[in-house]
C-alpha cells in the first residue's frame, strides 16, 4: 500500500464517521431531542470541514511527489 492511498483511505474513513454521526443526529431528531441533534449535527460539520481541510491540503501533498513511486513508506 502506497503511502498516498493509505493517507486517502483514512480521510474516507474520516467520512463515514462524520455521517454516522449525522445519522446519530437525524435519529435524535426523531426522538425529539432537539438540543442533542443540534449538537450531533455541529459536531459533524466542524468534523467534515477538517476533513475537507485535510483533503484538500493532502491533495496538495501528493502532486508534489513523484507519480512512478510507488514504494511503500516505513516508519523510522
Amino acid at each position: 500500500m502506497t503511502p498516498a492511498s493509505r493517507l486517502l483511505f483514512w480521510i474516507r474513513a474520516a467520512f463515514l464517521g462524520d455521517a454516522a454521526i449525522a445519522a446519530f443526529g437525524g435519529i435524535l431528531l426523531a426522538v425529539g431531542s432537539e438540543a442533542a441533534a443540534l449538537a450531533c449535527f455541529g459536531f459533524a460539520l466542524v468534523r467534515a470541514l477538517l476533513g475537507v481541510a485535510a483533503l484538500l491540503i493532502a491533495m496538495r501533498a501528493l502532486e508534489h511527489r513523484n507519480p512512478n513511486d510507488d514504494k511503500p513508506s516505513s516508519v523510522r
